[in-house]
This record gives C-alpha cells, structure tokens and sequence, in this order.
C-alpha cells in the first residue's frame, strides 16, 4: 500500500458511499446504442481499411490500429451485459450479440458467470474463473499469465467450430464444455463452471453457440474455397490477439491479487482491487467503459459505465482521505503493474496450477 496506515484501518463506509451516488445507479439506454453502434461501425470501417489490399501501408496500419481500439471497446459491452437487471435491455444484448458476439465466436453467456466474481465467498479462490494469486506468485507465474494471449484467438475457433458439433451428441461432452470452456474470462484452471439449472439458459447458450459454429464454418468455408482471401485469417488473428494482449494487460492492473485462496470480505476485496483515473482519452483506450475505475466497479457492481467517472469524483471528494476507496487509488496503469510484480518478487511463492488458455476480464 502507498500509506503508512494498515489494511484493517482503512474503513469502508458501504451507507456513505451509497448515498453520495445513489442517483447515478439508472443506466442510459441512448447512451448505450449510441456508442455501441458507432464503435462498432468504427471497428468494421478500420478492418476494412486494414484487409483491403488496394490501400497503401500507412492507410492499413491505421486501419488495424483503429479496428483494434474499436473493436476491444464494442467487445467490453458483454461486461455491461452481465450487470444489467435481469428482464432489461433484451433488444441491446440481441444487437451485440449479431454484430459482436456471434461473429467474434465470444456470445454473451460465455461471460454471465462473471457475476461470480463479485460475491464475496467466490472472489480470489477456486470458484472465480477471473482471480489468479499472481502477486503472491512469482514473475514466472506472471509470464505464463502473458503468453496466454497468443491462444485467446484460437479459443473461440476450438470452442465453437471443432468442439460445438460434439455437444449436440453426447451430453458428457456437452457438460465438459460448459464446465471447462464457457466462461471467456476463465484464467484459473481450477475453475469449473456448475451447470445451468435453468433450462432457458441452457437454451439460449445452445442458440448462440449454434450461430457461432454456422458464422465461423461458413467463413472458414469461403476462405476454402477461395471466395474470400487466406490472408484474412492472420490479419484477424492480429486484430484479435493485439485486443488480448491490451485486455491482458488492463487486468494485471486491475487488481492486487494477493488473495490466499481463502473468501474475502467485502472490505478486502475493494482493498484488492485498484481505480486508475488516468488521462481521460488515453486511459479509455486501454480500459474502456470505466474499466480503470475497477476498485469502484466491485464497491457498486450495478453503476453503469457512462456514471463511474462522475461517482468516482463524488467519492474521492465526499469520503474522509483514509477510507479504503482512497487507498485503491494510483496514478497510472504502470502504478498499478509494478506493484503486483514487485509483491510477486518479494513474496514467498505460491503453486500457480490455475493458468488457462482463454480470455481475462
């Protein structure tokens, strides 16, 4: 921690903080389609740009680096999709998962168990599919984390186009790829996620993942044939593995990870957690949709992205300078990334047996 104080001094006033921001809990819906679908068409004018051939160089490497920035941003929208009242926003997650989900083989119930992450019982052990202790680790630990990021792209190919056709059959193949390969965010490998009980959650997954087999076999298939050019496979793979290296890299900074595997109060796991205010531009690149503001995310999981910067200052103004949102606080992402190395350095390590090739959030 950057003050002299404690952990167990630092208090968190739940009440105090509610009521300085109980009225930016109403997200916007405008706001929502708004954004989304001009970040989305952004993202589509830049891989255009970026796979025509008869543009120069400059005008591609433009184009990729506009595709990446846009398309990482339409991708987070999955993460506002988990948080929204359950019978809420049904046309808006019907859109992005035509024009985001489907197509990127990430539908949006690949990411629902994300809710797991924020009850108290399951954040920093076995049963958070996101958490790894890699601030108790070692760098070694933080660099298979890393090279996760060259396999994130081909997931969603071995998920829904090789695997998919085999769940249709056999039902112990189907309960393997729910446990073991539906949950996007999964970077533990001890994480299995639990059956649906519900059979309309089983049936809308069995919906998106069939959509995601018939997008991504009919593309390979064009592609095959010679409809659409080879090339468009490593140019997407770039793409994509770029916005995973950029995701990869928000999320180190996006907690302390010094969990021991035990549950943590809810007071611990804000303490866990870092808020990155950052430059108002450049840190959105990086950690879209308020994603810097993510100690503030897990103290009120229900405020919706286009509020968390205006909470954010309420609460650096109204609350007393040594409440533990104050201590989650640091300048820059670097900040935030040192700290988990240098933990990870001069702590004693810890088994790091949950490494998982698939996406972090």
């Amino acid at each position: 921690m950057t003050s002299s104080m404690t952990e167990s001094e630092y208090p968190l006033a739940i009440r105090e903080v509610r009521n300085l921001i109980k009225d930016l809990i109403e997200p916007d819906a405008r706001i929502y389609w708004a954004d989304f679908l001009v970040t989305f068409a952004s993202g589509q004018a830049g891989l255009w740009f970026f796979t025509g051939p008869q543009y120069s160089w400059p005008v591609r490497a433009l184009g990729f680096v506009v595709a990446v920035i846009f398309f990482y941003r339409a991708t987070v929208f999955t993460h506002e999709l988990t948080h929204f009242r359950e019978g809420t926003f049904g046309a808006f997650r019907v859109v992005w998962n035509a024009l985001c989900g489907i197509p990127f083989l990430m539908p949006s119930y690949l990411y629902e168990d994300h809710r797991f992450h924020h009850v108290n019982h399951h954040y920093g052990t076995e049963d958070d599919s996101e958490y790894l202790p890699l601030g108790r680790g070692t760098k070694l630990d933080i660099a298979k984390y890393f090279l996760q990021v060259l396999f994130v792209p081909l997931f969603g190919i071995a998920r829904f186009i090789l695997l998919t056709p085999f769940t249709w059959f056999s039902p112990a193949i189907r309960d393997w790829a729910w446990a073991r390969s539906s949950a996007v965010t999964a970077i533990n490998w001890n994480y299995r996620r639990p059956l649906p009980t519900d059979p309309a959650e089983w049936r809308t997954a069995r919906i998106l993942e069939t959509c995601c087999f018939l997008y991504g076999a009919t593309l390979f298939s064009l592609i095959g044939f010679g409809v659409l050019p080879w090339q468009l496979l490593p140019q997407l793979y770039a793409v994509f593995v770029t916005i995973s290296a950029i995701n990869y890299m928000r999320t180190l900074g996006a907690h302390r990870y010094m969990s021991e595997g035990e549950p943590m109060d809810y007071r611990d796991q804000i303490l866990d957690s870092y808020t990155i205010p950052g430059h108002p531009l450049l840190t959105e690149v990086w950690a879209p949709l308020g994603m810097r503001y993510h100690a503030l995310h897990h103290l009120v999981p229900s405020l919706p992205y286009h509020n968390l910067g205006k909470a954010h200052r309420r609460l650096v103004a109204g609350l007393p300078a040594g409440s533990a949102y104050h201590a989650t606080i640091r300048p820059g992402l670097r900040d935030a990334i040192r700290e988990v190395v240098q933990n990870a350095r001069s702590s004693q390590a810890v088994p790091s047996e949950g490494l998982n090739v698939a996406s972090a959030s």
